[in-house]
């Protein structure tokens, strides 16, 4: 009897032990929770920034709208191609700028995530990282960029600033998805 009970409890003691274990496995602490979601959102910011890189190499007309490649082509042909290639080459100078702060920015925001972001993002939609990350760096973004931008916009006679309502008031009139704002406002 003794050996039957002993074996009872020894079997009592193992299940519940491991049903402990289990939950406390599956479980994962705030900051566990939190350290997990930096890394990823890190990783992930960080091969986006060497993403814009590589395509700011590749000059302003190839981030720009498919719709605006024949006002492009078209203010080619009647002779603007080398104020098109001024304002092109101060775009992807100060474009440069925002690329390789932006990842300062990133870091940033990452640092600054709570328990309750993280709860968001793994909650949240297909697109929740996006979002988080947005509403901690939108604002600090464009007071941290707009007046330098603007600074910069204004170097070499700033055309990039004086044909911009013009190239917006021509897109906004052909395109269902309109641009507001400044160009500085618009590159932040």
């Amino acid at each position: 009897m003794k050996k039957l009970i002993l074996s009872f409890l020894v079997i009592i003691t193992m299940t519940s032990s491991c049903k402990v274990l289990e939950e406390l496995a599956l479980v994962p602490s705030e900051f566990e929770t939190i350290s997990a979601l930096k890394e990823v959102l890190n990783s992930s910011a960080f091969r986006s920034i060497a993403t814009l890189k590589k395509m700011n190499d590749g000059g302003v007309e190839a981030l720009l709208p498919q719709e605006l490649q024949p006002v492009f082509g078209t203010l080619r042909n009647i002779g603007l191609g080398g104020k098109i290639d001024e304002v092109n080459k101060q775009i992807v100078s100060v474009s440069g700028v925002v690329v390789e702060e932006s990842g300062y920015i990133m870091a940033d925001a990452i640092k600054e995530l709570t328990f309750t972001d993280a709860v968001a993002v793994v909650t949240g939609g297909k697109d929740a990282a996006t979002q988080v990350l947005r509403e901690k760096m939108y604002i600090s973004v464009k007071k941290r960029y707009s007046g330098r931008l603007d600074e910069e916009l204004q170097k070499g006679g700033g055309d990039a600033v004086k044909y911009w309502p013009i190239a917006t008031n021509a897109y906004n009139l052909f395109s269902k998805d309109k641009v507001e704002g400044t160009l500085s406002d618009f590159i932040a």
